[in-house]
């Protein structure tokens, strides 16, 4: 049904609605067959013979979708018309909304900020710049003192006239060195992480190296432990030799202490 404004309710809102709920069963069949699940493939099938519909309907909507009735633009403009042959209508535009630039233009104006003034806040950077540069020299050299105060005042008689002359430029100064102060504080607590990251790694460095003569001690343990238990095994091999030796010397005692009584035996039998 076509609506007032020349928009068509099946062309504007069902077919787009229907091409984003086609786009579910594809990727949900693509879901189950990547994580391998039960009807993968009957989910693709669906998913892509879905794609397939709606891929067809997209491709006849451009046949069948009516023309949307364009305003008529010649009517207010002339010269737009095809057969329009006469001269262009200037027309004056209408005063412009002031941007961020013509609202700071006039805010400079209110405050009566010439460029001028911005010259002497620039010799007062300028100063101030030099000054900063002058605490160094103090260290090395007393000499620079007067230098010094000449330089710090002339910097504070022009940060005196810019106070005078941008109160918002303080505001907005105050709120850098707020985040300066911010800046300053999270690097304190960066250098305090990483002093306790230091103190950690020595600890650890200390215990690493007492781990390492550890075992060091228990390796030359185990290792005399297995030289000792190694003579052990050659003192009971040859213990077992002893032994055997030991029997067979008594055995040749028995037969010679027989011998020796019969021998004797026999002796007294003569006598």
């Amino acid at each position: 049904m076509a609506q007032k404004n020349g928009s068509n309710f099946f062309f504007d809102k069902v077919l787009p609605t229907l091409f984003s709920a086609g786009a579910v069963p594809v990727i949900l069949g693509a879901l189950f067959k990547i994580q391998h699940w039960d009807g993968g493939s009957e989910m693709l099938t669906i998913g892509l013979g879905t794609e397939a519909v709606i891929f067809a309907l997209y491709a006849f909507q451009s046949f069948v979708q009516p023309v949307e009735k364009q305003p008529a633009w010649e009517r207010v403009y002339p010269e737009l018309a095809d057969d329009y042959n006469g001269p262009v209508a200037s027309r004056a535009s209408g005063p412009a909304a002031n941007g961020l630039t013509a609202g700071m233009d006039s805010m400079l104006a209110n405050a009566k900020i010439t460029p001028d003034i911005f010259d002497s806040l620039g010799k007062g950077f300028r100063n101030l710049t030099e000054s900063v540069s002058k605490i160094g020299e103090i260290t090395d050299a007393a000499v620079a003192t007067n230098d010094y105060a000449k330089n710090v005042k002339s910097a504070s008689n022009a940060i005196n006239d810019m106070n005078k002359s941008y109160g918002v430029a303080i505001n907005a100064m105050s709120s850098m060195a707020d985040a300066t102060k911010d800046a300053q504080a999270y690097r304190d607590q960066f250098q305090q992480i990483t002093k306790n990251m230091g103190a950690l790694n020595a600890v650890y460095e200390m215990e690493l190296q007492d781990t390492t003569k550890h075992l060091k001690a228990m390796n030359a343990f185990y290792g005399n432990l297995t030289v000792a238990m190694e003579n052990m095994s050659d003192a009971t091999k040859e213990s077992q030799i002893f032994k055997g030796e030991m029997t067979k010397l008594t055995k040749n005692i028995t037969s010679l202490n027989s011998v020796y009584g019969n021998m004797l035996t026999a002796m007294r039998g003569n006598a």
